[in-house]
């Protein structure tokens, strides 16, 4: 809804000297009229009588106050302004608008081509209105990269029938009825959130599952758009525009539903805005019903999309009060405070000039008590989750197709931050910078661009890098099979002292043992091959001397993997082998950890960390501290012993991953859970002689402590690390 409103009185006064205009003279004797095709409905908001002036030609709506209702009532074309005038004077009312109110409020309603003269239009202002007006709404439709319109037909006379069809149930019943079938799926999904969310962006970005998409998102939406117009419908609106909408590139219908925003009664317009998003709910419910009860397949790959769509598009996005979608419009109802958006970016522009630039005739937004908050508030969380939303789906979508994503990241930093820093910068260019600015304005303009500067670029504030660990053991402490083998015997129990160089499993390979009998045997063979030849043939010999070197090499290596069976402490300290009694005859792998010997010296602390913290760490760490989860209130120093310069997705433990606890992101086809998506560096760290835990596997929090340095550098530094690290550039 456009809303336009009477700026308030100045302040004092109803002294005639203070209400003239020195250019009403001019326009004393004209007598304006409204146009005939306009209607007007009393809305109340917040205890406060607006009237809603619905224009039928283009659909639009523009909202107006007590004070500026009282001059439109009367452009009838025979009352003359000056006539007006003396007439709202004569009241004797304190609130009584100046001349210059009613030229500002009349040049408002020419502007929205809301006036009729009566006289022959001007044809070279209404091609410039018209030229305009198309040029904005080309601008509202392409440059969000998430809704793109076309307009196809007028669906009212369908609207209006199936309304008469669903009589029965558009009621108190038919909520109960949406309520027993909803609630049980959304119960459902919570006992089945792993399956229905593991693996999700392969599942949902699957070539073969986009396709699905495009031919299920379309119908869903539809349904979505079509409970809009019954609910329209159902409260005595018109609907005369449906379309084609492409949402994130998918064609999606929608419905012109903006003759609710005529409704006096605030519940019928939340009625209207919710429907959309209660009607999919039905369908996301069913679907999922479907895909409990289907036998794997396409069809239950097209009800699990309609399912999750049906239900994270409606909570992400129509829901959602801070994107100018349904919820937007069911909340602005709620609150009673139409127009929520702008007037709150109007509202911190009014900040701006009335506290910084000191206005005095600045005019506030606020037109009643308890909205000025709300502005506040809904302005930046606004514009912080608007760019959320678009880079997530950038990134979401560039981790499988990442030109569409990286096209999808650039159209997003246009159109969500392009696009407003020049506007801003176009308002401080007239307001602070234009020759109009008086000094002060631009003295404060100066200051507040060097306290900015100074803040990000000169002033250093401190700085450190905050990641998990977890204790571990030096390599020393760790007991691997060196062999892959059937446990044999266990030289030593679970939970003794062990000395370095202890037998603690015993391995047996028979095959192995069989190699290397032969492995001696043909060694032998060739021994006695080239001893009977280098007496008979010198040249013969020297050929069988390299095959007696090739077999002796062969036993040596059979003989060194003998060895490694046997399984040997390399430390002092107490021993801990995992299911120790079950270990015996189990079969081993190589290099499988068999248990630890937990030394008397402090546990290792090892962390991951990205590339750019890992270099950042490497050679700006001043000091080091760990934080135990149990013991909050110690801090420990550390000393950094070594950087692994190699990045890896394989995690040291379990422990980091999300399905332990932690943070990282792994890969859900991974059962050891150990698996990174994305690949780090890892760091390994020395806790002083006097820390007394042996808790291995414990997360710990550390934090790495760097030189001061501006926010300007750190805040480039992340966002170029958050490009290359999700866009693999």
């Amino acid at each position: 809804m456009d809303a336009r409103a009477v700026a308030p009185p100045p302040g004092a006064g109803g002294l005639q000297a203070q209400l003239s205009a020195g250019h009403w003279y001019r326009v004393g004797a004209v007598a304006p009229r409204l146009r005939d095709h306009l209607r007007v409905h009393a809305h109340r908001y917040r205890g406060r009588l607006w009237y809603v002036v619905e224009d039928r030609l283009n659909g639009r709506y523009h909202r107006f106050d007590r004070r500026a209702w009282r001059i439109l009532r009367r452009l009838d074309g025979r009352t003359t302004l000056d006539e007006l005038w003396h007439a709202l004077i004569g009241q004797g009312d304190e609130d009584a608008p100046s001349q210059d109110e009613i030229l500002t409020l009349l040049g408002q309603l020419h502007g929205l081509d809301l006036l009729d003269s009566g006289t022959l239009p001007d044809l070279a202002e209404l091609a410039r209105r018209d030229r305009r007006q198309s040029r904005q709404q080309r601008l509202q439709r392409y440059l969000n990269p998430l809704a793109l319109r076309f307009r196809l037909l007028d669906p009212d006379r369908f609207l209006k029938r199936a309304v008469e069809v669903l009589a029965p149930v558009l009621n108190r019943t038919g909520a109960l009825l949406w309520l027993a079938w909803v609630a049980p799926a959304i119960l459902l999904a919570g006992t089945h959130w792993s399956e229905l969310s593991g693996n999700f962006a392969e599942r949902v970005l699957a070539f073969d599952n986009l396709v699905l998409l495009w031919l299920v998102f379309p119908v869903v939406k539809a349904i979505h758009e079509i409970g809009h117009g019954i609910a329209v419908r159902l409260r005595g609106g018109e609907v005369h525009d449906m379309g084609i909408m492409l949402l994130i590139f998918l064609p999606v219908p929608y419905v012109d539903a903006s003759s609710a925003w005529a409704f006096a009664d605030r519940r019928d317009r939340m009625l209207v805005g919710a429907a959309g998003m209660l009607s999919e709910l039905v369908v996301a419910a069913g679907a999922f019903y479907l895909w409990l009860w289907m036998s794997p397949g396409t069809a239950r790959a097209i009800a699990y999309d309609v399912a999750v769509l049906a239900s994270v598009t409606t909570v992400f996005f129509n829901a959602n009060p801070l994107l100018r979608y349904d919820g937007y419009y069911v909340a602005a109802d709620a609150l009673e405070i139409p127009n929520l958006a702008q007037r709150a970016v109007r509202y911190w522009v009014y900040l701006l000039e009335h506290v910084c630039l000191r206005r005095r005739n600045a005019v506030s937004p606020v037109s009643a008590p308890g909205e000025a908050p709300w502005f506040a508030l809904y302005a930046p969380l606004s514009f912080a989750y608007r760019l959320f939303v678009m880079f997530s789906i950038a990134v979401f979508v560039a981790t499988k197709y990442f030109a569409i994503g990286l096209v999808i990241a650039i159209w997003s930093v246009g159109a969500g931050l392009g696009l407003p820093l020049y506007r801003a910068l176009g308002w401080l260019r007239s307001n602070v910078a234009g020759s109009t600015a008086d000094l002060r304005a631009r003295r404060v303009l100066a200051a507040a661009a060097g306290a900015l500067g100074v803040l990000l670029f000169v002033l250093p504030m401190p700085y450190h890098t905050q990641v998990d660990g977890v204790l571990w053991l030096p390599d020393s402490g760790v007991l691997r099979a060196g062999q892959s083998g059937f446990v044999d015997r266990v030289a030593a129990a679970s939970g003794n002292r062990v000395g370095p160089d202890a037998e603690i499993v015993h391995l047996v390979d028979p095959a192995l043992a069989e190699n290397v009998i032969v492995g001696h045997a043909r060694l032998d063979a060739a021994q006695v091959r080239y001893d009977a030849a280098r007496l008979e043939d010198a040249a013969r010999g020297q050929q069988l001397e390299s095959e007696v070197t090739r077999e002796r090499a062969e036993v040596r290596a059979l003989e060194e993997r003998a060895r490694r069976l046997d399984v040997r402490s390399r430390s002092a300290g107490r021993l801990w082998l995992q299911d120790a009694e079950d270990l015996q005859g189990r079969f081993v792998k190589e290099g499988q950890i068999l248990g630890y010997v937990i030394p008397d010296a402090p546990p290792r602390v090892r962390v991951i960390v990205s590339q750019d913290d890992a270099g950042r760490i490497r050679t700006g760490t001043s000091a080091v501290e760990v934080k135990l989860p149990f013991a909050p209130d110690r801090e420990w120093p550390a000393r950094v012993l070594r950087t692994v310069p190699a990045a890896s997705d394989q995690l040291p433990s379990a422990a980091f991953g999300r399905e332990g606890g932690g943070s990282v992101a792994t890969d859900p086809r991974d059962t050891t859970g150990r698996k990174a998506l994305v690949s780090h560096f890892e760091v390994e760290l020395g806790l002083p002689d006097g820390f007394p835990y042996r808790l291995i596997g414990s997360r710990v929090s550390v934090r790495f402590e760097h030189p001061a340095e501006p926010l300007g550098y750190r805040v480039g530094r992340a966002l170029r690390s958050l490009f290359l690290g999700y866009f693999h550039a």
